[in-house]
C-alpha cells in the first residue's frame, strides 16, 4: 500500500510546439498555426524542469531551431503573450485582427505602457500598477514550480528593464518547448478568438 508521501505528483510534461502564421494577399495575419511536434521516443530527465539552461540544451539536442521555452502565458483580449523569460515576450494577436501589434498593446494598457522602437525591434515598459495587475490577474498562468518567487523576480526585472517584444509576424516560425498545460491554454485562446 502506498502512503500519501509516496504518491506521485501529477506531471505536466514538456511538449514541443511550432507556432507560425499564414498571411493573406495584403500581408495581413490570416491565421496562427500551432502544432505539436512529437518527440522521437521518451525523454525522461532527473533534473529541475524549470531550469532554462536545461530546456535550451534539450531543445538543441532535439533539433529545435530556436530553443525557446515559455514560463507563463497571459491571454488579454485579442493578444496572447508567451513569456519566454522575465523580460522577453512572444506576442500573438488574434487572426483577422486588423490593428497593429503596437495599437493592440496600447489598447490594453493605455498610458500604463511606453512603447520603444529601435532599428525595427519593439520593446515596452509597463508601470508598477500594470505589472502588478498582469502578474497577479487570472489572465496570467504560471507554469513554474515556485511561481511566487518567479513572479517576484519578474516584477523586479521588469521594473528595471524594458520588455523585448517578439512576434510570429516577423519570423518564419517559432519552435518552443512548453509544459502541456501552456500549450493547452494557447490552443483554447486560439479557439475562442
Amino acid at each position: 500500500m502506498m502512503c500519501e508521501s509516496q504518491k506521485k505528483l501529477p506531471t505536466n510534461p514538456l511538449v514541443h510546439i511550432t507556432i507560425g502564421t499564414h498571411v493573406n494577399q495584403e500581408n495581413r495575419l490570416q491565421s496562427i498555426v500551432v502544432h505539436e511536434r512529437s518527440f522521437i521516443g521518451d525523454l525522461q530527465l532527473d533534473s529541475d524542469p524549470d531550469d532554462l539552461a536545461l530546456l535550451i540544451a534539450v531543445g538543441e539536442m532535439l533539433g529545435v531551431k530556436q530553443p525557446l521555452s515559455a514560463c507563463r502565458i497571459s491571454c488579454l483580449g485579442s493578444l496572447a503573450i508567451l513569456w519566454l523569460d522575465h523580460n522577453r515576450w512572444l506576442v500573438l494577436r488574434s487572426p483577422g485582427e486588423q490593428a497593429t501589434l503596437s495599437e493592440l498593446l496600447v489598447q490594453i494598457w493605455g498610458k500604463d505602457l511606453t512603447l520603444l522602437e529601435n532599428e525595427g525591434q519593439l520593446s515596452a515598459r509597463l508601470n508598477t500598477a500594470a505589472l502588478s495587475y498582469l502578474l497577479n490577474s487570472g489572465n496570467t498562468q504560471d507554469f513554474r514550480q515556485n511561481s511566487d518567487l518567479y513572479r517576484a523576480q519578474s516584477r523586479d526585472c521588469l521594473q528595471h528593464n524594458p520588455i523585448q517584444i517578439l512576434s510570429v509576424e516577423t519570423a518564419d516560425d517559432y519552435e518552443i518547448l512548453v509544459r502541456k498545460s501552456c500549450a493547452d491554454t494557447l490552443l483554447k485562446w486560439l479557439n475562442v478568438n
